[in-house]
């Protein structure tokens, strides 16, 4: 269970629409979904934001929808892993096998974790926080017995920053700042924990306009989210 304190602390510095465009779209960040937001690819999804490696794409990963597979389907040498750790997770609709019920692609596995100290083929997020992409950055991180808090996600999010903006904007998504104890904390109830605070900050704000529903434009593996201008 997510402490009531930190989730205080974040409810406070919840984002509504309204103020949207104070925020920095990038980073160090979490999406949280609104109820509004029905789509399934991202309905009751948290996502935490990174270092886009295909700019001006922003990027994120969703934190909170297992798969099925375990780390160890993927990487059959990587030390055993408990609990969420050896779990792996959907993290959105880009270069993610799972969508398609194939064994995911491995070069778009991606590993969050906490460290000390940066590794070459990872980029800091926030304070002790880092993501590693492609399958033997992955591997690398699974064979330091030094990292204990990890998630190894399959697949990622990406928007153009207008079209980020403009959903936000619009009430599908709550920002809140991103916390280690969110990323790598029992997910079962985050986003359940997380959106009741955007609710009361809602309820005390007064609601915003209805949500226009977001359409999806596939370009191979590139999904980029619009929002319709009706």
């Amino acid at each position: 269970m997510v402490a009531g304190i930190l989730i205080t602390a974040l409810i406070a510095a919840l984002v509504t629409a309204r103020n949207a465009d104070s925020m920095d779209l990038t980073m160090p960040s979490i999406l949280v979904a609104t109820r509004d937001l029905q789509d399934p690819l991202f309905e009751h999804a948290v996502i935490l934001m990174v270092p886009s490696t295909e700019p001006p794409l922003l990027a994120g990963l969703i934190i909170n929808t297992p798969a099925k597979q375990q780390v160890r389907d993927l990487f059959p040498q990587a030390r055993q892993l408990k609990g969420p750790d050896g779990t792996v997770y959907m993290g959105g609709p880009v270069e993610n096998g799972f969508l398609d019920h194939r064994i995911p692609l491995l070069d778009g596995i991606s590993v969050i974790f906490r460290a000390s100290s940066a590794q070459s083929s990872a980029t800091r997020v926030f304070d002790d926080v880092y993501v590693a992409a492609g399958r033997d950055a992955v591997a690398g991180v699974l064979k330091d017995p030094r990292i204990t808090d990890l998630r190894v996600i399959s697949g990622k999010a990406q928007w153009l920053r207008d079209q980020l903006s403009s959903e936000v904007m619009s009430g599908a998504w709550y920002m809140i700042p991103a916390k280690a104890d969110l990323i790598f904390g029992d997910p079962k109830d985050l986003w359940s924990t997380l959106v009741k605070g955007g609710d009361l900050e809602e309820a005390e704000a007064g609601k915003p306009s209805e949500l226009n529903l977001p359409y999806r434009l596939l370009d191979g593996t590139n999904w980029q989210r619009r929002i319709s201008p009706n």
